[in-house]
């Protein structure tokens, strides 16, 4: 079982609890629920449910439409790699945390140690960061699902963790 470091933004973790998929049945109108059902017939994370399924769902890295842009450039050329909609994420590091809790979260959100069994993908979060154009966003994708830094000198790892992961003791 390997170990990395997660940052409860939501203020929802505590030891011992297991993140999974979540299986949602009440996507309206139907014809959603259909299209959710195709695309991701096992459920999605949280991270899925907020940028994929909540009406009018901004996050503070990325927007809902370059989540969505990311997603299907990974269906269409790394289908091998989870999918964002499907993982949680993470950093390899107690000081990666730190930083990111600095860059993206409050003085006060806590750190946890979070172990995974299964698969898992570093990709540079930095690329999500862009209001180009779709050229360059395209670009972008491309480059992070290759594991790639890009051609931003800036860089941060994140670690996307296929589902199940269980959060371990908090350590901050």
């Amino acid at each position: 079982m390997k170990k990395f470091y997660t940052v409860d933004r939501v203020g929802t973790l505590s030891s011992g609890t297991v993140i999974n998929i979540t299986k949602y049945d009440d996507v309206n109108p139907k014809a959603l629920q259909v299209h959710v059902d195709s695309l991701f017939p096992s459920g999605v994370s949280f991270h899925g449910e907020n940028y994929l399924l909540k009406k009018g769902s901004h996050g503070q890295i990325s927007n809902s439409a370059i989540e969505l842009l990311f997603e299907y450039v990974r269906r269409a050329n790394f289908p091998e790699i989870p999918s964002r909609f499907e993982c949680s994420f993470a950093c390899e590091t107690i000081e990666e945390a730190k930083v990111f809790r600095t860059n993206f979260g409050q003085p006060t959100d806590r750190i946890f140690e979070v172990f995974s069994e299964g698969s898992y993908f570093k990709g540079n979060m930095v690329l999500l960061e862009n209001n180009l154009t779709s050229l360059v966003c395209s670009y972008f994708a491309d480059e992070y699902w290759k594991g790639n830094q890009g051609p931003n000198p800036d860089c941060f790892w994140e670690v996307l963790l296929e589902l199940p992961v269980t959060i371990g003791e908090q350590v901050v």
